[in-house]
């Protein structure tokens, strides 16, 4: 496992996410996709490494969270990532929340991990929600960035139970996910180990 990876493993106190893309793309989450949008059974013990991992750190006393902008429109790779990710690792006890786009706070963010408060990794992706770069920022003021981002996305946040409702009460627009025959690959981390997604 690689450094950043090894941040998944070692962090002490919490782990926590900024999501702000509506789809992620990556070669490796093809089949994945895929069998979703073909309409087959989900496996039971998809993304089971990962939701293990995070039984672990919570077991330990941590916290892992992320926070998704969302528009009230979810994209048919949201709904993937929803039903193949999220619900598992909402299950293993990390704290999956969203924001909708018109509340975001105004304050400096990106897609970042940020680590124990201490540790800050920007991601990069181009326009197709490829990943360009996994930075580590060591800088002091990127630091105190991510920390208020953090703070003030998840106050203004809604969890994943919220969200599920909104879907049945019709609240949100859920468009029919694309066929499998189209051919649009997404998301090997979506929640998962770092890869080229995170």
């Amino acid at each position: 496992m690689d450094e950043f990876g090894l941040l998944f493993t070692e962090f002490a106190s919490s782990a926590t996410r900024i999501e702000t893309l509506g789809v992620y793309t990556v070669d490796e989450e093809r089949a994945n996709l895929e069998h979703y949008t073909a309409g087959k059974p989900l496996p039971p013990d998809r993304n089971e490494e990962w939701a293990g991992n995070i039984r672990e750190r919570v077991a330990a006393g941590a916290y892992m969270g992320r926070v998704h902008i969302i528009d009230h429109t979810l994209t048919p790779y949201l709904q993937f990532e929803i039903d193949w990710y999220y619900a598992v690792n909402g299950a293993a006890g990390e704290d999956i929340r969203f924001i909708f786009r018109e509340d975001v706070p105004d304050v400096v963010y990106t897609d970042t991990w940020l680590f124990d408060e201490e540790i800050v990794v920007d991601l990069g992706y181009d326009e197709e929600g490829r990943l360009l770069y996994a930075n580590r920022n060591e800088d002091p003021v990127r630091l105190e960035q991510a920390r208020t981002a953090w703070r003030e996305f998840h106050a203004r946040s809604f969890p994943l139970a919220d969200l599920l409702a909104m879907i049945r009460g019709g609240e949100l627009a859920v468009p029919h996910p694309p066929s499998a025959s189209s051919g649009s690959g997404a998301r090997a981390e979506a929640c998962g180990w770092p890869s080229a997604r995170t």
